[in-house]
């Protein structure tokens, strides 16, 4: 059956169910709900945890194994396993799960997110219907103030419209930070208090997180402003440039490959072969009608550039150089790079 994240808690409380299958692209959001399921499944019912981490090369055999055997320490396990990518590997073996499944076993199977046409296959209908799928979605951000202030209540902090609408703000629509943020509050203010908007102001900094994919999001969407804002806040906080450097020529490639593919066989096609997800695809669909090939051709011949930097051989300063690929990644045309002064 399907369960909301906000039912989870209460019905784990009733009974633990055989299996559990937790899908979503909001990391804080699947993980807390993972934790949940863990603790109360350790806290009543399993007295051993078995972690598995399923990647391309993950042998499904093992868990078959351990489904099957009994435990010299434990009569009643914990089965956790996360998928960061569903293949077709891990989906043929996720469908003869359930005849291994069984009354001193739970298995939580922790997924990205599942598009409806997975969600209709018959492997995943039969462990819905056996167990319990909890469907993770974003909190959009009209709705992040009011998440925010009861996170606060349940820390025994109340957050005012106000303050809960600047703590949100400062967190730039980062949830994990936002959720870091109340934590810090409650340690630093006790229990009751009301937070106004001046002690949020005093006592919180522009404390945005990003990863480098934050920053991919809001360059392929053409946010020049987001974008490097998010580039400053990965510099400042030590990002490694061959990191940045990596991220940006994977991106400029898949598009150029999109370009290419699109013209054969057209655009859906096209994305469907990258295997860019549905969520994914405005971004980049708005980042090719943004950037035709020759301007990406030009980005990586500049990428080559920065590489030299990078390795200590002459070449651009590397805060200029990747400003200047993130605006144009935008679209915001550079008056002029070292390329265009015959660098190399």
């Amino acid at each position: 059956m399907k369960i909301r994240p906000d039912q989870l808690v209460a019905d784990l409380k009733q009974s633990i169910r055989p299996v559990y299958l937790i899908s979503g692209d909001d990391v804080l959001l699947c993980q807390e709900a993972a934790d949940a399921i863990r603790r109360h499944t350790m806290s009543g019912f399993a007295e051993e945890r078995l972690r598995f981490v399923a990647d391309a090369q993950f042998d499904w055999q093992e868990v078959v194994n351990e489904l099957q055997a009994m435990s010299l320490f434990s009569s009643r396990r914990l089965f956790d396993i996360q998928i960061d990518k569903l293949t077709e590997k891990h989906s043929k073996a996720l469908s003869d799960l359930p005849q291994y499944l069984g009354p001193d076993n739970v298995v939580l199977i922790t997924l990205p997110k599942v598009d409806q046409r997975t969600q209709k296959t018959k492997w995943f209908s039969t462990l819905e219907q056996t167990g319990a799928f909890i469907q993770v979605w974003p909190i959009d951000p009209p709705r992040m103030p009011r998440w925010a202030q009861q996170r606060a209540q349940a820390t025994g902090l109340t957050l005012t419209n106000d303050s809960a609408q600047l703590l949100c703000e400062r967190a730039e629509g980062n949830l994990l930070a936002l959720a870091q943020e109340i934590d810090k509050l409650a340690l630093l203010h006790p229990q009751g208090t009301v937070l106004q908007v001046e002690t949020i102001a005093s006592a919180v900094a522009d404390s945005s997180r990003y990863t480098i994919y934050d920053l991919s999001n809001r360059y392929l969407n053409g946010k020049a402003k987001d974008a490097l804002h998010c580039l400053n806040q990965l510099l400042g906080e030590g990002t490694e440039e061959t990191i940045l450097l990596w991220l940006i020529t994977r991106d400029l490639t898949t598009l150029l490959e999109l370009h290419h593919e699109a013209r054969r066989s057209g655009a859906k096609e096209a994305f469907k072969k990258a295997r860019i997800w549905d969520k994914q695809i405005p971004m980049y669909d708005a980042a090719l009608r943004r950037l035709a090939p020759p301007a990406l051709e030009y980005m990586q011949r500049y990428c080559a550039i920065v590489d030299q930097t990078i390795k200590g051989l002459d070449g651009p300063a590397l805060d200029i150089a990747f400003r200047n690929l993130i605006l144009m990644f935008c679209g915001v045309k550079v008056t002029a790079t070292e390329l265009d002064v015959t660098y190399l």
